[in-house]
Order: structure tokens, then sequence, then C-alpha cells
């Protein structure tokens, strides 16, 4: 749960595709507290671990500069 009151969930979906399966990456950032704008996404692995590396960035400049 965000300081907001969003819940931030991760999973994964599959699509049986014959020959070729696809695998999503999922994120379902659950609505605000009215209720209203609830947001999902699929991402394929690569854009999972992008995404993944951006945030890291951003943890590691939002530390350094609270530690100032």
């Amino acid at each position: 749960m965000t300081a907001c009151g969003r819940r931030i969930e991760v999973g994964a979906l599959r699509v049986d595709v014959p020959g070729r399966p696809i695998e999503r990456i999922t994120l379902n950032v659950g609505p605000e507290r009215d209720g209203a704008s609830n947001v999902w996404a699929g991402l394929s692995p690569g854009e999972a671990r992008d995404l993944a590396l951006r945030l890291l960035a951003q943890v590691a400049s939002a530390e350094h500069r609270t530690r100032r």
C-alpha cells in the first residue's frame, strides 16, 4: 500500500499462442481512495527489467538526496 492509499500489485500473464507463448509482467495500480483511476499495464520481460532498473536508479537518487 502506498502512502496515498493505492495498492500496486505485480503479477504474471501467459497467453498461449500456438508456437509462441506470450509472457507478460503485469502491474495493477489500484484505485484512489475515491475509487477513480485504476491503471493496468502488461510489460514484456525486457520492458519490466528496464522499468525496474529505472525505479532503482530513482530510489538511489532519492536516498542520496535524503542523506545530505
